[in-house]
């Protein structure tokens, strides 16, 4: 519930994306590897609750700007600082901070990508 959003963005996916990647240049590995990370949370989901994790227009836009959050940090020697990504993303940076964590938790802390996998997606 952290993500869902009590409105549909304005904003179509694609224009996020590219207005994230405008504003806070990152490599196409972070984009991928988010991809990967959702995917993730859709099965531990599944295998702990027994629930569907459901993407869908009232969560993906959160979703994703915390998933590049997280990613670039992970991935990059060089990031933004959360008060850079909150301002791109629309969000109070208080909010992203908590997205962050709920993306963590949802991930398990679980952020190494094979390179087996990242070839997959």
């Amino acid at each position: 519930l952290a993500f869902h959003a009590r409105h549909v963005p304005t904003i179509s996916l694609e224009n996020y994306l590219q207005r994230i990647l405008k504003y806070c240049p990152t490599t196409n590995e972070v984009f991928l590897s988010i991809l990967v990370y959702f995917e993730r949370m859709s099965v531990l989901s599944r295998n702990t609750t027994g629930k569907e994790f459901i993407i869908d227009s009232y969560n993906v836009h959160r979703l994703v700007i915390a998933g590049i959050t997280v990613a670039s940090k992970f991935f990059s020697d060089i990031f933004y600082t959360n008060s850079r990504y909150a301002k791109v993303g629309g969000l109070p940076q208080a909010e992203l901070n908590q997205l962050e964590l709920q993306f963590l938790l949802l991930n398990d802390f679980d952020l190494a990508i094979t390179d087996e996998e990242m070839e997959t997606y």
